[in-house]
């Protein structure tokens, strides 16, 4: 799963549909290369999301090739129609990465931000593998209550077993550049969550036992905590619609796309966050947005 900023479409809030076109046709030329099995290419504000299935393994240096090789087909196009922020240099590619063997139902869940930085992710990881008042499977099912291994780098680097370690967890996990890279499950190893470290990050979550399920994931955005920020100054991450093209005030936002992974398929995407029961956070994270702007030069929104 990889992401990168093209170019803006009126601003940094969107992006323009040949763009996106562009990146379509670098991952219909891998599939029929064999490079790759599927893919699916989204957008989160001005920021253009693809997540590749692959047997490759993660880091393999030919998928990443695709990558920035797709993302550099955008730009491209990009500086023809004379996008927001587009220049000479090539788009800055971040992306999370995780191998792991299908299950006979393996749902998982793709995250993107835009306007967030690194990190962003950390309290939603915390709050999806390690809080049992969002996830009730840490108390009740066998596998999932032996708790989960967290990595975080940055701050205090090293891997913390919850719930064992989780004072020590929380007291790095919330510091500012502390970024919550992998979530492992104690019962069995496999790797549950992976996130990338850089701005706008992206982050993929595997449900079912030994993990949360979907719906304990996605209670994890009912809060939308205040994570994002921009030129128009701190912002909550707003969970909103894959399907929404309003992207106009410059908030902090977060797109959720579910999948069924078949062994050669990709199947979905299911548009999570923009389901009327995030209409709440929503309407939260914009009063506190107003709020917060309203400090003007003074902190927290310079």
């Amino acid at each position: 799963m990889f992401r990168a900023c093209a170019g803006g479409y009126v601003g940094a809030g969107h992006v323009h549909p040949a763009l996106l076109d562009a990146v379509r046709e670098a991952v219909a030329e891998a599939k029929d290369a064999s490079l790759v099995a599927d893919g699916y290419v989204a957008r989160c504000g001005d920021d253009i999301g693809l997540v590749l299935l692959h047997g490759e393994g993660a880091g393999s240096d030919a998928v990443r090739s695709l990558a920035v090789d797709a993302f550099e087909r955008a730009a491209d196009v990009g500086r023809r129609l004379h996008q927001h922020g587009v220049n000479g240099d090539a788009p800055d590619v971040d992306g999370a990465e995780i191998s792991f063997t299908v299950r006979d139902s393996e749902p998982v869940l793709c995250f993107f931000a835009d306007k967030a930085g690194p990190g962003a992710w950390n309290v939603h990881l915390y709050r999806m593998f390690g809080d049992p008042f969002n996830t009730p499977a840490l108390v009740s099912d066998a596998a999932t209550s032996q708790g989960f291994r967290f990595y975080s780098n940055g701050v205090s680097s090293g891997w913390f077993d919850l719930p064992d370690d989780l004072y020590r967890f929380l007291g790095v996990a919330g510091q500012s550049g502390s970024c919550v890279r992998e979530v492992r499950s104690r019962a069995t190893d496999e790797v549950g969550a992976v996130a990338s470290g850089g701005r706008d990050p992206v982050s993929i979550v595997r449900c079912g036992t030994p993990f949360p399920s979907v719906e304990e994931v996605l209670e994890a955005f009912a809060v939308p905590y205040a994570l994002g920020a921009s030129s128009g100054g701190p912002s909550p991450l707003v969970p909103v619609s894959a399907n929404g093209d309003a992207s106009t005030r410059s908030l902090g936002r977060a797109v959720g796309l579910g999948f069924q992974v078949a062994p050669d398929r990709l199947v979905g995407p299911r548009d999570l966050l923009g389901d009327a029961a995030f209409d709440d956070a929503r309407r939260q994270a914009v009063t506190a947005a107003d709020y917060l702007r309203r400090h003007g030069p003074f902190a927290p929104a310079r």
